[in-house]
């Protein structure tokens, strides 16, 4: 991430030459990410990761629809994984509380924050035991609340929640027993909860990922990338391909440190496979996780047409989130364009990626 385009142009003149360093500007995408805030005192409505959100007093904590098949969805895992989500779908927890946003700190920031709301919080909900085999609305909950500060509260965790956690901490700690294992350098989540951290946004710009839909806005970008004579190189005798690779990487380390690296509003996804907006319009629009090789084929243009009407709303990295907890793993809460216009959060679609 590069804070202005003169840094941008400052960082990538190591890897390209002046033509293809505007290029590269001009190819840069805004978004807000996101800066720990340690020792600072969080108030109702702030920024924040993990802990337990802070909704009108008397608001109840959200709970997932019960699936229509869930036997169906627990077949997907292996056999650990399948009897897990068999128990915890069978208990019909709420969901674990992921982040609240504080949307009038985000308008702040200007022009990357205009596709937000300008008033109230984004709270964002996430069912981590079943999420990573279920792409769809139902794992995933995003509340735009407007309530006065004054009239908030941070509502207290369910008890059935609560014993999930607590037992998935028991657990944990056993098998690091068993193991041999160290214990960890930091408070770790679960798949229930996450120790609560203050977050301050900040607007920056990306180059985007070569797996996402807007590598292809800049048709001078794409057919650089795409080149496979050889011809469009970095410097230093690079392929173009590995310079953007190197660049890519530099965006990274410029980051200050203590800035979590892929915690992201709007913007140009990081994708760990392919662009996740397909993996939405695939549920969305033909009632199935996954298509078909022979589906793929027949239908890949319309997908890949339809991902443009399609935008990240937030990315969120599981190994950071959950301090460790998570080895790895990236949420994408996504949603129609259209449907942010008209701040209907409800249409929010999560898809889990790893590598």
């Amino acid at each position: 991430m590069f804070d202005s385009p003169s840094d941008a142009r400052l960082a990538l003149q190591t890897y390209f030459d002046t033509p293809r360093v505007e290029m590269l500007v001009e190819a840069l995408v805004p978004n807000l990410v996101f800066e720990i805030s340690p020792g600072k005192r969080i108030v109702l409505g702030d920024t924040k990761f993990g802990g337990r959100p802070d909704l009108p007093a008397g608001t109840a904590w959200p709970r997932p629809p019960a699936p229509a098949d869930p036997e169906e969805i627990a077949k997907r895992g292996n056999t650990e994984a399948g009897a897990e989500m068999r128990r915890h779908l069978a208990q019909g927890l709420p969901y674990t509380f992921i982040a609240q946003i504080d949307l009038a700190d985000a308008a702040k920031l200007g022009s990357a924050a205009s596709p937000l709301p300008g008033d109230g919080r984004l709270l964002f909900f996430y069912d981590l035991a079943v999420g990573p085999w279920e792409t769809g609305k139902r794992p995933a909950k995003v509340i735009w609340d407007r309530a006065p500060r004054d009239k908030l509260a941070t509502l207290a965790m369910p008890e059935d929640l609560a014993r999930a956690a607590e037992k998935a901490r028991r657990d944990a700690a056993e098998s690091r027993i068993k193991y041999k294992l160290p214990e960890p350098s930091q408070p770790e989540g679960s798949n229930y909860d996450a120790p609560e951290r203050a977050m301050t946004l900040r607007a920056g710009l990306s180059l985007p990922d070569p797996s996402a839909i807007e590598m292809e806005a800049s048709a001078k970008l794409h057919a650089a990338y795409s080149a496979s004579d050889g011809t469009q190189g970095g410097r230093n005798g690079q392929s173009f391909e590995d310079a953007y690779g190197e660049a890519l990487i530099a965006g990274e380390k410029l980051k200050p440190a203590g800035r979590w690296h892929r915690q992201q509003l709007l913007g140009s996804p990081q994708p760990e496979q392919d662009d996740p907006r397909y993996d939405a319009i695939v549920v969305s629009q033909f009632g199935k996780q996954h298509l078909s090789s022979d589906e793929w084929k027949k239908e890949r243009a319309a997908v890949m047409k339809a991902a443009h009407d399609w935008v990240l709303l937030f990315q969120l990295d599981l190994a950071d989130w959950s301090g460790g907890a998570w080895g790895e793993g990236t949420v994408y809460f996504l949603m129609r364009r259209k449907d942010l216009e008209q701040r209907r959060f409800d249409e929010v679609i999560a898809v889990y990626q790893q590598t």
